[in-house]
Order: C-alpha cells, then structure tokens, then sequence
C-alpha cells in the first residue's frame, strides 16, 4: 500500500485474515492473489516467530503482509515492522494519547520514536530506513464507541495511517447483539463518521465483511481495503457444505428386522 497517493485515488485492496500459524498456508494465499493478508496474533496461537517466516512468505508471492498484534502497546507495533510487516492493525485503540503513542513507535525520526533494528535493511534494501516511513502502515482499530467519538482526531494524528473497523466489537460496545446490527441507525452513523474521518484527512478506511453481500456493501459505503473473514472461515465453510452435499448421496442404515438382538 503505497502512500504516495490518497487512498481515494489507489485501487480498493482486497484482503483475508490468516490464523493458522504456518508459512504453508501464506503460501496458498499469495498463490491465490490476495491484496493483502492479516496474520492474526491476537485471536489466534500464531507466535512472532512463526509470524516472521509467514511475512516473508507472502512477501516472496507478491502479497502485502500486516500483522495485527496482540495488544495495543508500541512495543507490539515495533516489534511487528522490524520482522518486515507492511503494516500494523492495533486493537482497540480508543483513545488519542493511545494512538499518538501508537504513531511515534511506527514511524521513524523525525516524524517517530521507531528504533533502528530487524534485517529489513537486508532483505528490502539498505535504503529501506529512508523509505519505510512512507511505505509502512499503521492502522488502528476503531472498533469502540469510545474510538468513534474522537476518530477524527485519531485520523488527524501524523504517523497514523488509517483505521481497521472491527464492526461487530463496535456493535457490542453499543449496546447492540453481535447479529443483525447492521440496519441500526446508530451503528450505521457510526460506520459513516468513521469513513468521513479517514476521507477528510486522507487516510485508510479499512473494515472486515462475512460475506459477498457484507463486502459490496462496505465498497458502496466508502471503504478502500476490505477484508472478508479468514483463511478457517473458508476451510470450514467450504468442508461443511461440501460433507453435507456428500452425506446427501450415503444411503440409510437399514433398519432392524425384529426386537432381538442375538441370532
């Protein structure tokens, strides 16, 4: 994700989530063309090691890798980029003092805190110090009322990148049910500031769907990289209706012929 230009003038990016710690499936994934892959530190068991050989993977197929870490702390976000992450999404951001804090471990000085370190210098160019300010993102993740209500701000913050929207997380902040949620006024005009933040200061909005019609949905809604679920939603998806289309052609048991059951 290049920030050369506004988001609103680069191609809508197209991403899933990966939460399978194995370098394997980052594989299949880039093979498939995805934009872009989140790995998943913070709901799944994937370790900053495993995540190191999966960055690069997807990296070598020509796919973007964010990680999201497991907790909101700069060290999390430092940690992310100097094992070669494109970008960081960091959960439940939900205050400015959080986020300039966030900002100032991902960019590096003068415009950050960022420390020199990792061997991206070695594996993405020695000039890659000069670069990685302008070609890194960080994207914090709005998915709290109490985030919504300062987002602008949190979009106006320097090294600050754009937004991940965790709508279900926001739901339940609102008092909402995890389901059917999405016609609910507030929640909607929720969704809305959001985007309207990130296209008054030029940032990422970026959001997860659950399905075909969910992710139509949010391109119609003005977001600009959209992920729709992960890499075990579709395994699991895709296994169960394909057993029960299987289970639809294996004849019945017989039934038993009398109330015995010896000879």
């Amino acid at each position: 994700m290049s920030q050369a230009l506004s988001p609103l003038d680069e191609p809508l990016r197209v991403g899933i989530w990966q939460s399978l710690p194995l370098p394997m499936i980052s594989r299949y994934l880039a093979a498939m063309k995805w934009d872009w892959v989140v790995l998943d530190l913070q709901h799944g068991p994937m370790s900053f090691e495993t995540a190191y050989e999966c960055v690069q993977t997807l990296r070598a197929g020509g796919t973007t890798p964010l990680v999201r870490v497991a907790i909101n702390t700069p060290f999390e976000v430092q940690r992310a980029l100097d094992i070669g992450a494109a970008g960081v999404v960091v959960p439940m951001t939900n205050t400015l003092d959080m986020a300039r804090a966030l900002a100032a471990a991902a960019k590096y000085p003068p415009r950050g805190e960022r420390s020199l370190g990792g061997d991206a210098s070695l594996l993405q160019g020695e000039d890659y110090p000069e670069r990685a300010n302008g070609e890194t993102l960080l994207l914090v993740q709005v998915e709290h009322a109490a985030a919504v209500a300062v987002v602008d701000g949190m979009m106006a913050i320097d090294g600050v990148d754009g937004c991940f929207v965790g709508p279900t997380d926001l739901a339940l902040s609102m008092g909402l049910p995890r389901q059917g949620y999405d016609d609910d006024p507030g929640h909607r005009a929720a969704m809305r500031r959001i985007v309207e933040a990130c296209a008054r200061h030029g940032k990422w909005p970026c959001c997860n769907t659950y399905d075909v019609e969910d992710f139509a949905a949010k391109v119609r809604d003005g977001f600009r990289a959209i992920t729709l679920r992960s890499e075990v939603d579709l395994l699991m998806a895709g296994g169960r209706n394909l057993l029960r289309q299987l289970r639809q052609h294996v004849p019945s048991a017989p039934k038993a012929v009398g109330g015995g059951s010896g000879p």
